[in-house]
């Protein structure tokens, strides 16, 4: 059975950005994720829709500096 669920140090190399970063966006409730407890985790489906809104932001964004 594959995981649901994958811890910081997991979404901080899935993403290729630090685990400091991590923290700083969940800090600012910037980026999905669960609090289990202490535990901070996150399900990939919800991260891969989070990357490409993201994405699609810096593209309009982007757009509107040219």
């Amino acid at each position: 059975m594959d995981k649901q669920t994958i811890s910081v140090k997991e979404a901080a190399a899935y993403m290729g950005i630090s685990k400091d970063l991590v923290y700083q966006l969940v800090r600012e409730n910037k980026m999905p994720h669960l609090r289990l407890s202490r535990r901070i985790l996150f399900r990939k489906e919800a991260l891969n829709q989070w990357l490409t809104i993201q994405e699609a932001l810096s593209i309009q964004q982007n757009t509107k500096d040219y």
